[in-house]
C-alpha cells in the first residue's frame, strides 16, 4: 500500500493510472497477492455460486460447433481467475464422445496464473501470453467479468471544454483525492463512438484496444465467436459506476489501495458499436437469466437434483441457480455478450 501511495505523492496521475497501479503494477497490488474470490474473498462470481454456470457454458460452446458439424476446436479463456470455470467447462465437455478441443487460458495477473496452474494442474491446459500465439481457426473466445477489471478513465465537460480526471495526494489532509485538468488530447478516439449529447464519459482505452485485437481474431474465421458476461447497462449516455469492493461491500476507490477491488458497470452500447466501428458482425446481448435459460439450465437443474438424495443439497442448488438468473438478483445485472462475424 505504501509503494501505491509513494508513487501518487510524486505527481499526479490519470485516473486510469491509478486504478492499474491498485490492481496490477506491483506485488502489493490487489490482484497480485490475495484471495479475492468467494466467500471468503471481497466479492463473488457466477462460476463460485454453482458449476452449473461452467457447464451451460460448456453445452453452448459444444452445440455451437456440432451445429457447423465440427468435432474439434479450440477454446480461449482470457482473465479466468483461480480456473474454476475453465475446469467446469473442460470437464463438461470431456463427457462427450468424439469430441476433440483444447484449451487456452490469456492471464495478465502472474498471481492468478499460479493458483490456475495449481487448480488445473489435472487437465489440459495451455496458458499463453498473447492472442498473437493462437491459432484462429475454429476458436471459441469466453470470459466472465473481465471487462470490469480494466482501468478507465472519466472524462467531463463543463462549459464546452473536456476534462479528465486525475488522482492526487492531499499532503494537508493527508489522504488521496481526485480533480479534474482539462483535457490535454482533444482528438480522442471516444468521442467518435459516444453520442455528443454526452456531458460524462466512463471507459476504459485499454478495453477498447483488448476489444479491437478481439476483432482481428474473429475476422480471421468466419466461425469464431466471443462470449462474454459482465454486469452492465445499455444506453447512450454514461454514468459515473465506478466503484471499490471489500469484503462484499462497497468503499472508496481511494479507501486502502491496493486492498480493493476498483471495477465499474460495463456501458454495453458502447462495446456494440467498437465491434461494429468499420466491421460486419453480429452481436446479441442479453440478460445472463434470459442466456442461462435459453441454454437449458432450468433443464439441468431438474436433472442434476433428480440425482441428489440430501434434500439439503438439492435446495443448495436450487439457491444457487436463482442467484444466477433471478431478475432482481444476478439475472438482470448480469449481461450477455456474443459477437460472430455476419459474414
Amino acid at each position: 500500500m505504501l509503494k501505491i501511495i509513494n508513487n501518487i505523492k510524486k505527481k499526479k496521475i490519470p485516473l486510469d493510472d491509478y486504478i492499474n497501479t491498485c490492481l496490477y503494477k506491483y506485488k502489493s497490488s490487489y490482484y497480485e497477492k490475495k484471495k479475492i474470490f468467494g466467500p471468503r474473498g471481497d466479492f463473488i462470481t457466477s462460476p463460485y455460486i454453482s458449476s452449473i454456470f461452467g457447464e451451460i457454458i460448456a453445452i453452448y460452446i459444444t452445440n455451437y460447433f456440432l451445429e457447423k458439424k465440427f468435432y474439434s476446436f479450440s477454446i480461449l479463456e482470457i482473465g479466468a481467475g483461480e480456473g474454476v470455470m475453465a475446469r467446469d467447462i473442460i470437464n463438461t465437455i470431456n463427457k462427450f464422445k468424439n469430441i476433440n478441443f483444447s484449451y487456452f487460458i490469456l492471464e495478465k495477473s502472474e498471481n492468478l496464473k499460479k493458483k490456475q496452474k495449481k487448480n488445473l494442474s489435472k487437465l489440459k491446459v495451455n496458458w499463453i501470453k498473447s492472442l498473437d500465439d493462437l491459432k484462429c481457426k475454429n476458436l471459441f473466445i469466453v470470459s466472465n467479468e473481465l471487462l470490469d477489471a480494466f482501468p478507465v478513465k472519466h472524462l467531463k465537460k463543463i462549459k464546452n471544454d473536456w476534462y479528465e480526471k486525475y488522482v492526487c495526494y492531499d499532503n494537508k489532509k493527508n489522504k488521496i483525492i481526485s480533480e479534474y485538468a482539462k483535457l490535454k488530447n482533444k482528438n480522442q478516439k471516444i468521442f467518435k463512438l459516444v453520442s455528443k449529447n454526452n456531458d460524462f464519459i466512463e471507459f476504459s482505452p485499454s478495453a477498447i484496444e483488448f476489444l479491437n485485437q478481439i476483432k482481428k481474431v474473429l475476422k480471421k474465421n468466419k466461425d469464431n465467436c466471443f462470449l462474454t458476461f459482465d454486469y452492465g447497462y445499455l444506453d447512450n449516455k454514461f454514468k459515473n459506476t465506478l466503484q471499490g469492493l471489500k469484503n462484499h461491500k462497497k468503499v472508496s476507490i481511494f479507501e486502502d489501495p491496493g486492498n480493493v477491488d476498483i471495477t465499474y458497470l460495463i456501458n454495453f452500447n458502447l462495446i456494440k458499436k467498437i465491434f461494429n466501428n468499420k466491421s460486419n458482425f453480429d452481436n446479441i446481448i442479453m440478460s445472463q437469466s434470459e442466456f442461462l435459460t435459453r441454454a437449458g439450465i432450468i433443464e439441468r437443474l431438474r436433472q442434476a437434483t433428480n440425482i441428489l438424495t440430501s434434500e439439503k443439497d438439492k435446495l443448495k442448488l436450487e439457491m444457487s441457480v436463482d442467484r444466477l438468473i433471478h431478475p432482481k438478483k444476478m439475472g438482470n445485472l448480469f449481461k450477455c455478450l456474443i459477437i460472430t462475424n455476419a459474414n
